[in-house]
């Protein structure tokens, strides 16, 4: 990516404490094995962090994407003196990051881009505030800006059918209901897909 270490602010103009989505650092371990023990985020995440030593792992894991260009992780935090602890996740990830065309080359109707695609999850305490669709917000224009590298690709996210609280979440956050996906091997839920309608670049705070 061009700079590894992306910070985004929002700007909200009706008074709420604005957010700010930074890179997860290992200080935040204690907060992610905390969240991770809510049952209704386990019910959903794949990845369970239950110590320490494998949010550190996880956070590296995040680092690695931010080098490679193909992943870029927010932590997302209410940015006020007494709340800088996160109480969201929010990711883009390139799919296929070889399918697409080469770094700098313009893609082509035979050859697109591959999509990009978003994940979020939010803190029980966190919850029924707006908080992860307007990290979604920030976090999809910021990639749709030419501080990027997935300006230009089709941005998605997808999430188990059933999962009510994440197609609201989707929804609000400009992506709409575009399909469902069977449930395969390798998928073993349906799930719902959702395609970003075009977002305004973000301010890199």
């Amino acid at each position: 990516m061009h700079r590894p270490h992306i910070t985004l602010r929002e700007t909200p103009a009706d008074g709420t404490a604005p957010l700010l989505l930074r890179p997860w650092t290992h200080e935040d371990a204690a907060a992610l094995v905390r969240h991770h023990r809510d049952p209704q985020l386990r019910a959903w995440l794949a990845t369970h962090l239950d110590t320490t030593e494998q949010a550190r792992a996880w956070v590296d894991s995040q680092h690695r994407g931010w080098a490679a260009g193909t992943r870029a992780a927010f932590a997302v935090v209410e940015d006020l003196p007494a709340l800088q602890t996160p109480v969201g996740h929010v990711a883009l990830t390139a799919t296929e990051p070889g399918a697409g065309p080469e770094p700098g080359a313009q893609p082509s109707p035979a050859t697109p881009a591959a999509p990009v695609r978003a994940g979020y999850w939010t803190a029980p305490e966190a919850r029924g505030r707006r908080i992860a669709s307007r990290a979604l917000v920030l976090a999809a224009g910021w990639a749709a800006g030419p501080e990027s590298p997935f300006g230009g690709r089709t941005l998605e996210l997808v999430h188990a059918v059933g999962n009510e609280g994440s197609c609201r979440t989707a929804l609000a956050g400009g992506f709409a209901l575009s399909g469902t996906l069977p449930a395969s091997p390798g998928r073993p839920r349906a799930q719902h897909l959702h395609t970003a309608a075009g977002q305004r670049p973000a301010r890199e705070a």
